[in-house]
């Protein structure tokens, strides 16, 4: 019976950890689809390559931390590999800059067709770019995994359960907490709620929509930028890795609302945790369980469990 409850309490924690990730690249997708009615189809590349990068950065921060030992050590770690990553994140900010700038900024006004098509090719762009940089074999660092792990954490209370997962699912509640507390208490997040909600009104008192639509597509790409290097320490950084995040992504906002952070949030967390016991449960069933309960959602509330178009909370 111990062994029944804390295979399950092992599988629901799983679900969390995946949830969070996938939290973290949908809440970038939905901000930029609430506020610009853009469906950045670019964005799971953005992910992979913050993984990609992170390796990179993991690499050098860590050679010159060193592996941790003892508590302060693992401690000074612990915050290298958040720096590490931050510092990945903003490495992808100039990049959404760019992306919004050079050439969304222009198609605002077309049919989201246009969107989806130029979205399309840019993530085709970014794959050969990854390729040329990259090249086509996988990267790892488990370095990163190992290392975490062996910081006890989970073994205090009994539970033989990865440090790394625990670290992620802490890093987790932070973001939320930061996005949440970004967009309700910050002059800047309620200007971009207001523009997302009326743009005309919006620029009737000042606001300049093209700066506050550069931020929000440099926040999507942080934010995915952020995920890649979060969720590439226990797996690999791969050429398609961006593909089935991407589509989750989509699984999560239509389950939460278009536009709704809240949404997005309940969401990841519901198809991270339902995952997670699929493949334990009936691992035939994992891919289809996300859009089994999207298919049910849109049955009985076809906008979504929270949100509407134009709404980030």
């Amino acid at each position: 019976m111990a062994g029944t409850l804390e295979t399950a309490l092992v599988q629901t924690l799983n679900g969390v950890q995946f949830g969070f990730i996938l939290f973290m690249i949908a809440s970038g997708l939905t901000v930029i689809l609430g506020i610009l009615d853009v469906l950045n189809l670019a964005h799971g590349e953005l992910f992979s390559i913050g993984a990609y990068a992170g390796i990179g950065v993991f690499g050098f921060v860590i050679g010159v931390v060193g592996p941790p030992s003892g508590v302060l050590g693992g401690v000074v770690f612990v915050l290298a590999v958040l720096a590490s990553v931050l510092l990945t994140a903003a490495l992808l900010l100039p990049v959404g800059t760019v992306f919004e700038a050079l050439f969304l900024r222009a198609i605002y006004d077309r049919d989201q067709v246009y969107q989806l098509v130029l979205t399309f090719a840019l993530l085709l762009i970014l794959l050969d770019v990854k390729k040329f940089v990259w090249g086509n074999t996988s990267l790892r660092t488990d370095v990163v995994y190992g290392a975490i792990n062996s910081i006890p954490t989970s073994e205090l209370v009994g539970l033989n359960y990865p440090t790394y997962n625990v670290f992620v699912i802490l890093v987790g509640i932070a973001v939320v907490a930061g996005l949440f507390w970004f967009f309700d208490r910050t002059k800047t997040g309620r200007i971009v709620r207001a523009t997302a909600i009326d743009r005309e009104m919006a620029t009737a008192i000042g606001v300049s929509t093209d700066r506050v639509f550069t931020l929000v597509f440099a926040l999507g790409a942080f934010l995915a930028g952020f995920a890649g290097a979060m969720a590439v320490p226990p797996t690999a950084a791969t050429l398609g890795m961006g593909t089935n995040p991407l589509v989750l992504s989509f699984v999560v906002i239509v389950i939460g609302g278009l536009g709704s952070l809240r949404g997005a949030f309940v969401g990841a967390l519901l198809v991270g945790v339902i995952r997670s016991w699929m493949i334990t449960l009936y691992p035939p069933g994992e891919i289809a369980a996300p859009f089994a309960i999207m298919a049910l959602i849109l049955l009985v509330k076809p906008e979504g469990l929270f949100g509407t178009w134009g709404e980030t909370a």
